[in-house]
């Protein structure tokens, strides 16, 4: 896909927060951890698998798995948030 398809980029936030529960394999952890209610954090993942057209996790009960999806994004994402921190703290020290 190229850049100039995409009708408008991901936010940022909703990277994060599919991180964070992706990481953890839940919300509420997840909530806590970004300083967020955990009905914020559903609701960036909803939209992020919105904008995306299919579900990134499947929710069970008591606990959460990444979709095939989820696991191919998250190898994308863990990599660029860390660069994007990275320079981020460069820039501070900077």
């Amino acid at each position: 896909m190229s850049p100039t398809s995409r009708t408008r980029p991901l936010a940022v936030g909703h990277l994060r927060a599919f991180e964070a529960v992706a990481r953890l394999l839940n919300f509420r952890a997840a909530a806590d951890e970004l300083s967020l209610t955990q009905s914020a954090v559903s609701r960036q993942i909803q939209a992020l698998e919105d904008e995306l057209g299919t579900p990134l996790f499947l929710r069970h009960t008591r606990s959460v798995q990444l979709t095939g999806a989820g696991a191919q994004l998250l190898r994308a994402v863990d990599p660029a948030l860390d660069r994007l921190d990275s320079a981020v703290r460069q820039i501070r020290q900077g």
